[in-house]
C-alpha cells in the first residue's frame, strides 16, 4: 500500500489505484524496471516467446492463478515476467494447485524448446522454483506415492547441496524422493508441452503481439486468446458448480 501510495504521489494524484497497487507488487516482487537494459531483437523475441509460454499455461489450467500481466520490459534480474494473482485469498494450497504451477512455471522452458530448437539461461529460476516445489511436495506435504511422511531433515532444506550431510534416513529413501520429484516435474513439462502443442497458432499470435507492445494487460490478453479460439478458465466457477452438484457436506446428514 505504502509503494503504490508513492506511485500515485509521483502523478499528482490523491488517492491510491488497483493499478497503483497492481504496479507496487510488480516492484516488491521483482524490482525497479529496468529501461536501460536494452535486449536484442533476438532476445526480445524468446523472451516474449517464454513468458507466453507461461501465460498460455496458466490460462489453460483450471487450478492456476489468472494472468494479470505479461510484460518483456526488464525488472530486478528477470528480462520479463508473467504476473499471476489470485482472484480471492487463499491460506491454503492444494496438490491439484501445486501440480498446476509446476506445469505453468515449466511452460517458457517448454516453448523455448519446441519454437527455437534451443534454450537459453533465461528458465534457470523457473527450473529452480520447480525443483524447490516438487521436493516440498515430496518431503514436507505428503504428495507423492511416498505417502504422510515428512522427510525433510532437521538441517534445513536439501536442495543446493552440503546444507545437510545427516539427513536422517537411507540413500534408498533418498533415491525414492529424488525419483518422485522427478516424476512431478516431467509429468508437469508434458502437461505444459500438450497445451502448447494444442494452442501453437495463439501462441504465435500473442507472442509477436507481446514483441511489438512490450507488455500486455489482463483484459486485452485474453482478448486475443479469445480471438485465438482458446476458452479461458474460470477456477472459481468450476468450483461453484462442482459445490452445487455435490452439496454443501457440512449440512449432509448420514
Amino acid at each position: 500500500m505504502n509503494e503504490g501510495a508513492i506511485l500515485a504521489a509521483r502523478e499528482i494524484r490523491k488517492t491510491v489505484a488497483q493499478f497503483d497497487l497492481i504496479r507496487s507488487i510488480e516492484k516488491v516482487m521483482l524490482g525497479p524496471e529496468r529501461k536501460s537494459h536494452v535486449l536484442s531483437k533476438k532476445e526480445r523475441l524468446v523472451t516474449a516467446y517464454h513468458e507466453v509460454g507461461h501465460a498460455l499455461v496458466a490460462s489453460v489450467l483450471p487450478y492456476a492463478d489468472p494472468v494479470q500481466k505479461i510484460s518483456i520490459i526488464s525488472r530486478g534480474r528477470a528480462a520479463g515476467y508473467t504476473l499471476k494473482l489470485p482472484d480471492e485469498d487463499r491460506k491454503m494450497h492444494t496438490k491439484k494447485e501445486f501440480v498446476d504451477d509446476i506445469a505453468m512455471t515449466l511452460g517458457g522452458y517448454v516453448v523455448e524448446q519446441m519454437v527455437f530448437d534451443d534454450l537459453s539461461t533465461g528458465p534457470s529460476n523457473d527450473l529452480q522454483v520447480v525443483a524447490n516445489l516438487a521436493r516440498d511436495m515430496v518431503t514436507k506435504y505428503g504428495m507423492s506415492a511416498l505417502g504422510p511422511i515428512a522427510l525433510e531433515g532437521t538441517g534445513g532444506r536439501m536442495i543446493g547441496g552440503g546444507e545437510s550431510v545427516d539427513r536422517g534416513y537411507s540413500p534408498q529413501i533418498a533415491k525414492a524422493i529424488d525419483d518422485e520429484v522427478a516424476k512431478l516435474i516431467e509429468e508437469g513439462k508434458q502437461t505444459a508441452r500438450d497445451i502448447v502443442t494444442r494452442h501453437r497458432t495463439a501462441l504465435d499470435v500473442i507472442s509477436k503481439k507481446l514483441f511489438e507492445v512490450e507488455t500486455l494487460e489482463r483484459e486485452e490478453y485474453e482478448a486475443l486468446l479469445k480471438a485465438e479460439g482458446v476458452e479461458i478458465k474460470d477456477v472459481y466457477r468450476d468450483a461453484r458448480l462442482a459445490e452445487e452438484k455435490l452439496g454443501d457436506p457440512t449440512k449432509q446428514t448420514v
